[in-house]
């Protein structure tokens, strides 16, 4: 299976801190890291396409390990000096790192005042950021934001309800009969779901009615966990906005969760305020004392687990310690595409899939997140056996339907074609397929069909070819080497069957398309298309608008004259106007005036009227020929051809050029489809979709399409 194709990105999260507020005061329970450092990442470095070579080798040698001969066996090798000695890796205990922490020990001023390692974050004292950080309840479920250059604290502070309780207890329902409260699978009345409120939390069980109330019995009235970010100026307010939405929000809110279920959080910051307050007495190592929290608390183990997945672009999954317990699931979604590679100005993100098939839109064209093209399939992330192994791991209510739809989604099917094939819910299906796009672990691709083009993307990342060789070598061991193939698909754009030996092969190198799309190897070839409009077109529209404005203006004409000739002789038959109106009277300056201004316009618009028929009368007739294209008559050459970049933003005129087209094709199907297909020639829809789109063969479909291929200006385009 191919190493899955993740874009480097920084996060900007530099610590976690969990912080209360009780009847006593402000506590800062927590942190981590333990000594959280301000320094910009690596990864920050790379923009465009550009590529950092020092890291390739170590991160080979990681993913590798000491076995070296699949990589030699590859006619690759990698220097000595940079091997990385086991003695050098990090130890682990009891799936712990052992922190080793420098000056983390305690001292005493010369003023006689003990200083304590663990009350000092950054250049602040702890005492300080509690106080600040522990807002008002005016800021209760809201984004707390603050800034201490360069840092910057957000939060969504929890506080406790007015009534004491930490959340609403549901209103008592009747009470039932005895009869019927000793049936059988009666459920609990005071049993409440937590998915109600907030869908990302699972319960590993039912909750019984032995669960706490709800009642603080450890005085705390707020607390909150606090990220802190040190993210890049013009990157601050995205970064922020998403860490908030997707991590901080829901973590304040399972907290709570907890909390009002089991107390959870009073007693995990009470255990290790107390453990803090032993170690302050005993003067132990800040280093000591962090291990020893993370080994007995299972809350500082969650806050840990969330900061090293966050600030690694990773899933966090946690679990808390309540009863029942309670799972949680944290991420900041990441792209699983681009439109369009990075500019010498944007972050590099090599090994990313670059396609303009985006699976996010409604039927109108419109971009929607929580909408999934029924037209494109599901391509697996990694191996299907490892994937459903960890989802029965997880043992959801989700487990077995996610099962079953990884089972039928297929690359090579649309999720329409899926559900039609196998007689299941065509929504059911994409809801299911976008729950496994969310959390990591497929993508949505047009089919691979034999008959596509694929290509070299122009983001893959080279400095995994070595790795990935090996991998391919194992994947597909009687293939191509992958340097080899990758050489061949760069040579000419051509239909992928051409590279199968024989039609049985084709599954198998569909595959191999398959696993290179994985890894941000390859991407398809598409074939976008506008209206072109040729001289000979426009013409015959010009003529015909003409002669329909001459017809049109000596019809007017006649009407006109028609209308003047019996309105005076209802004037004159009128006898109160005849007795009122002397014919002899003389005329006003401003009729005179009037009268000769609108004789000057009506000879005016007659001999213009009169110009413009004598020229019609002189252009010759539009001829439908063959092929407009090559038509290079002499009343032509003065006209550019005209292209309609959107049918579904046309003017007249541009109608018109359509309907014109529409009447020169001959056959029966090129003529029926061409009001159908126009809307696709806009050179945002790729023309390899029209037949899952119209639900029709891919081969008639081309074949109509390529009856259009005179009038169309393609170009072809990831």
């Amino acid at each position: 299976m191919a190493s899955i194709a993740t874009p480097i990105r920084c996060s900007g999260l530099i610590a976690v801190a969990l912080i209360i507020r009780s009847r006593d005061g402000p506590r800062f329970v927590f942190h981590y890291p333990p000594r959280p450092s301000t320094e910009a990442s690596q990864e920050e470095r790379l923009y465009g396409t550009e590529l950092d070579e020092s890291e390739v080798e170590e991160s080979l040698l990681e993913e590798v390990g000491s076995d070296e001969s699949d990589l030699e066996d590859g006619g690759y090798s990698l220097p000595r000096h940079n091997k990385v000695e086991k003695e050098d890796k990090p130890k682990l205990k009891n799936h712990v790192v052992e922190l080793d922490l420098e000056g983390d020990d305690h001292y005493d001023k010369p003023n006689g005042e003990h200083v304590v390692p663990w009350e000092h974050l950054f250049e602040f004292d702890t005492t300080d950021l509690e106080s600040i950080l522990t807002p008002s309840r005016a800021y209760h479920k809201k984004k707390f934001e603050m800034s201490l250059d360069p840092l910057i604290f957000v939060t969504y502070p929890i506080h406790i309800r007015e009534d004491g309780l930490w959340k609403k207890k549901k209103p008592k329902k009747a009470k039932k009969s005895k009869t019927e409260a000793s049936e059988p699978g009666a459920a609990p009345a005071e049993t409440k779901s937590i998915e109600e409120e907030m869908k990302d939390v699972s319960l590993g069980e039912k909750p019984s009615n032995a669960s706490e109330d709800g009642d603080d019995h450890g005085g705390m009235t707020m607390f909150n966990a606090v990220f802190i970010l040190n993210p890049r100026k013009d990157q601050a307010k995205e970064k922020i906005k998403d860490i908030y939405e997707h991590v901080i929000k829901k973590l304040n809110k399972a907290l709570k969760h907890a909390q009002a279920s089991a107390n959870y959080v009073w007693k995990e910051s009470e255990m290790m305020l107390s453990m803090k307050e032993k170690a302050r007495e005993e003067r132990r190592p800040m280093s000591w004392l962090w291990n020893e929290i993370l080994i007995k608390s299972t809350l500082a183990a969650a806050i840990r687990d969330v900061y090293l997945a966050i600030s690694s672009d990773k899933i966090a999954t946690v679990r808390f310690a309540t009863k029942p317990p309670l799972d949680l699931s944290l991420q900041v979604p990441i792209p699983n595409f681009l439109m369009s590679l990075p500019t010498s100005a944007d972050k590099a993100m090599p090994g990313l899939l670059v396609t303009t098939a985006n699976p996010l839109v409604d039927e109108e064209g419109n971009e929607d997140p929580t909408h999934l093209n029924k037209h494109f399939a599901l391509l697996l992330l990694n191996d299907e056996s490892k994937i459903v192994a960890e989802i029965q791991a997880d043992d959801t209510d989700l487990s077995e339907p996610l099962i079953e739809c990884i089972r039928l989604c297929k690359p090579t099917l649309s999720f329409l074609q899926v559900a039609q094939t196998n007689a299941v819910d065509l929504n059911s299906l994409l809801v299911l397929a976008q729950h496994l796009i969310y959390w990591r672990r497929a993508i949505a691709i047009p089919p691979l069909h034999a008959r596509e083009m694929y290509i070299v993307s122009p983001n893959c990342d080279s400095r995994k070819l070595p790795l990935a060789s090996v991998a391919w070598k194992k994947a597909f061991p009687l293939a191509p080497s992958l340097p080899g193939f990758l050489a061949a698909l760069s040579a000419a754009p051509r239909p992928f069957k051409n590279f199968a030996p024989s039609k049985d092969h084709r599954p198998t190198y569909l595959d191999m398309v398959a696993w290179l799309i994985r890894g941000g190897w390859v991407t398809q070839l598409r074939t976008f298309a506008w209206i072109l409009v040729w001289p000979e077109i426009i013409y015959e529209v010009q003529y015909q608008l003409k002669s329909e404005a001459i017809e049109k203006s000596k019809k007017g004409a006649k009407s006109q004259s028609g209308s003047s000739e019996s309105t005076e002789s209802t004037d004159e038959s009128s006898p109160e106007k005849h007795s009122s109106t002397d014919p002899s009277a003389p005329l006003t300056t401003e009729q005179v005036a009037e009268n000769a201004r609108l004789e000057r316009l009506a000879d005016k618009l007659a001999k213009e009227a009169a110009e413009t028929a004598a020229d019609f009368v002189k252009m010759p007739k539009p001829v439908a020929t063959e092929h407009p294209s090559i038509n290079n008559a002499e009343h032509l050459k003065h006209i550019p051809p005209y292209i309609i970049k959107d049918p579904h933003k046309v003017s007249h005129e541009e109608s018109l050029y359509i309907a014109a087209l529409g009447k020169r094709f001959t056959e029966p199907r090129s003529k029926e489809c061409w009001t159908k297909f126009t809307k696709y020639f806009n050179g945002c829809e790729a023309l390899e979709m029209i037949a899952l789109q119209e639900n029709r063969k891919r081969k008639e479909t081309w074949g109509i399409l390529l009856s259009y291929h005179e009038h169309l200006l393609s170009c072809k385009h990831w």
